[in-house]
């Protein structure tokens, strides 16, 4: 899939956006259900990723159903769809506004994060609600002391992709291996493309980390995460293109020194 050339919001417009606190959930729930009405391209991925969560919402509800967040591409697609579909499941014809609930969220963080990404981060927490609770890693420690503070969790939304490491085998709801802790895993974009994932934060101008805009296609740590040299524009600010333009998404990860990435 090409990424359509739906213009991008500028920095001072994304902040100026994650400054309004909170969120209209009105308008992201028609935002977004009316995009996977459409006949953009991005409509079936976007159909299909808001039945999985409606789904986890039928199955576990709002209490033992969290999020993984941690301020990349693709987990900030994932909240926006996850706000969208909550804010419906939660309507009814008597009340089309209900009070949203909190969102339950963990992050699990990265050694040397940069501090953009921290940022952004701590600014989609009221903006989106989030009941948040950060927690260094590594990974699966992070997760049982999560589920430990967390008794009632039963399963987390994922923000994991196809090429991911380690993610050829997943589907839509896959349970943890046997020695990692507990809990159902739930992968709502599992099948969604680099240029997919663009497309909708572009489309519904969704705002997202600036790192992306300086050439950082993939993001870690500070000690293993560079922009990617498929961007490399000396014509361009800072020398980069920004990640929506990478052609190749076979490249995704070339900014990268380690297997890890969001």
């Amino acid at each position: 899939m090409t990424v359509q050339s739906s213009p991008a919001p500028t920095k001072d417009e994304k902040m100026k956006d994650l400054q309004l606190d909170p969120l209209d959930f009105v308008a992201i729930e028609h935002q977004v259900y009316d995009l996977a009405a459409s006949d953009n391209p991005i409509a079936a991925p976007v159909k299909v990723a808001l039945g999985v969560i409606e789904e986890a919402l039928r199955r576990y509800g709002i209490t033992a159903l969290s999020l993984s967040f941690n301020g990349g591409k693709d987990c900030t697609v994932l909240l926006h769809l996850f706000a969208a579909a909550l804010h419906r499941h939660l309507s009814s014809p008597s009340d089309s506004n209900p009070i949203m609930p909190p969102i339950r969220t963990v992050y699990v963080t990265y050694p040397n994060p940069f501090p953009v990404v921290e940022t952004f981060v701590d600014l989609c927490v009221p903006r989106y609600g989030l009941d948040f609770v950060r927690i260094p890693g590594p990974m699966k420690d992070a997760l049982q002391q999560y589920l430990n503070m967390e008794k009632e969790t039963k399963a987390i939304l994922v923000g994991t992709r196809r090429n991911d490491p380690y993610a050829d085998h997943l589907t839509h709801f896959i349970p943890t291996d046997s020695d990692w802790p507990h809990f159902m895993r739930v992968h709502p974009i599992i099948d969604w493309s680099f240029a997919e994932i663009w497309e909708f934060l572009r489309v519904l101008r969704v705002p997202y980390c600036e790192l992306y805009d300086m050439g950082y296609t993939s993001l870690g740590g500070m000690n293993n995460t560079h922009p990617n040299p498929d961007l490399r524009n000396t014509a361009a600010p800072g020398g980069f293109d920004p990640a929506y333009m990478l052609h190749d998404e076979s490249h995704e990860r070339c900014g990268r020194e380690s297997a890890d990435s969001r």
